[in-house]
């Protein structure tokens, strides 16, 4: 049987209660009402059920099937995926404005967290629009993951979505910004999961590498992507900043604020995530490139074999990644005047390792310097509970900032 669920207009449900014999292939069963049933009476989610809750009477108890209903649905596990390309980022941020969620993951099911069959019909539309492609609401039924949606979108589809290498995570209320830089293998979709542990107010961007997209080129060294990447995000220095990066992003970003500090900007901090460096020679000789069959093992452990990626894709990545991994190494890390802070991750290092890694930042800082340990290991501080621990320290330096404003 079928029940209305939810508490108001917005937030109503049509769930199908279904009570079977033997498991059913939910996504067959959706798959075949597509065909069968109108937009509007499709039900958004479903019900498993070993017998129908019934009253003393014998009919139906609908309240305790609702409640059964709620709590199931309130059960289900969000997957908290981040966006890999801007296809998924696009589509992603759609889900978001239409369903008012703040935890979207690229595999979480779009009837499983408050879709609805009027929702899909707006989301079809806005998919359109955004992508100048015909989406019939049958693709969102048949797709209702934004991987899988970003499967059919580059499984043919002309997409217009501009491939911009600035992401804008959040706008925020344009006082104060964080610049998430990227990581050796170019992309910056990693930063999702900080930029939403961040205040609303605050600004929240992400530089991905020249290179990703057909026709681009490489920059050339670290200090060339610092000028590029400062002249992209102009508009953003008139204001305090925060300059973030993961491993080599964080080396970028180093160079970026180095250059500001520089030119005279007072308000600006760089946030090193797990960014190593070393004053013995031998360190970066030991950074090389990796062959083609690492760097798809890479790829398949890192979650960035997504559905409908090319093999033109994958070789641009390959050859991106080792390209940055040469810049690092012919990086000469120069003293800046600005401020440092430094996030370690515990796991994979010595005691000795770490020391040697906090006190290289130190001296390389001009203005202020502050080390702080993490649990985990280096990918970690991005995708798991440690985040939050990186984002109050990002939460930290923002706040300085208004304290040198009140003095």
């Amino acid at each position: 049987m079928a029940l209305i669920v939810g508490d108001t207009a917005q937030n109503q449900r049509l769930v199908a209660c279904c009570v079977t014999d033997s498991p059913v292939d939910e996504s067959a069963l959706r798959a075949h009402l597509a065909t069968t049933l109108s937009s509007a009476v499709m039900p958004s989610a479903y019900l498993w059920l070993d017998a129908l809750p019934l009253t003393v009477n014998g009919k139906v108890d609908r309240a305790a099937l609702a409640a059964q209903a709620d709590q199931d649905l309130a059960d289900r596990q969000v997957n908290l995926g981040s966006p890999r390309d801007h296809i998924e980022l696009t589509l992603y941020q759609i889900w978001k404005d239409l369903l008012l969620v703040p935890q979207i993951g690229i595999r979480d099911n779009f009837f499983n967290v408050g879709g609805t069959s009027i929702a899909a019909i707006k989301m079809a539309y806005e998919i359109g629009r955004a992508f100048s492609v015909e989406v019939p609401v049958r693709v969102i039924l048949g797709h209702p993951t934004i991987e899988a949606l970003g499967g059919w979108l580059r499984s043919g589809a002309s997409l217009a979505a501009a491939q911009d290498n600035l992401i804008e995570f959040r706008r925020g209320a344009g006082q104060r910004n964080v610049v998430c830089i990227h990581p050796a293998g170019g992309t910056a979709f990693c930063y999702l999961s900080l930029a939403k542990e961040l205040p609303e107010s605050i600004g929240v961007y992400g530089v991905q590498s020249p290179g990703l997209n057909p026709g681009e080129s490489t920059e050339p060294s670290v200090e060339a992507m610092a000028d590029a990447y400062l002249r992209r995000i102009a508009a953003l220095t008139s204001q305090p900043l925060v300059l973030t990066g993961l491993s080599f992003g964080g080396l970028v970003a180093y160079e970026m604020a180095r250059r500001l500090t520089a030119a005279g900007h007072r308000q600006v901090t760089v946030v090193l995530l797990d960014t190593q460096g070393s004053d013995d020679p031998g360190f970066r000789q030991q950074i090389g490139t990796v062959d083609m069959a690492e760097f798809r093992d890479k790829l398949v452990r890192f979650n960035g074999m997504y559905p409908g990626i090319e093999d033109a894709q994958v070789e641009r990545y390959f050859h991106l990644y080792n390209h940055n991994r040469l810049a690092m190494a012919a990086y000469e890390c120069a003293p800046q005047a600005g401020r440092i802070v430094l996030i370690q991750a515990r796991e994979g290092f010595t005691r000795t390792q770490l020391h040697e890694l906090r006190s290289f930042w130190r001296r390389r800082a001009g203005n202020g310097y502050k080390a702080r340990l993490v649990n985990g290991g280096h990918w970690d501080m991005l995708e798991s509970a440690e985040v939050h621990r990186v984002s109050q320290t990002l939460r930290q330096e923002l706040q300085r900032f208004d304290t040198q404003e009140a003095q």
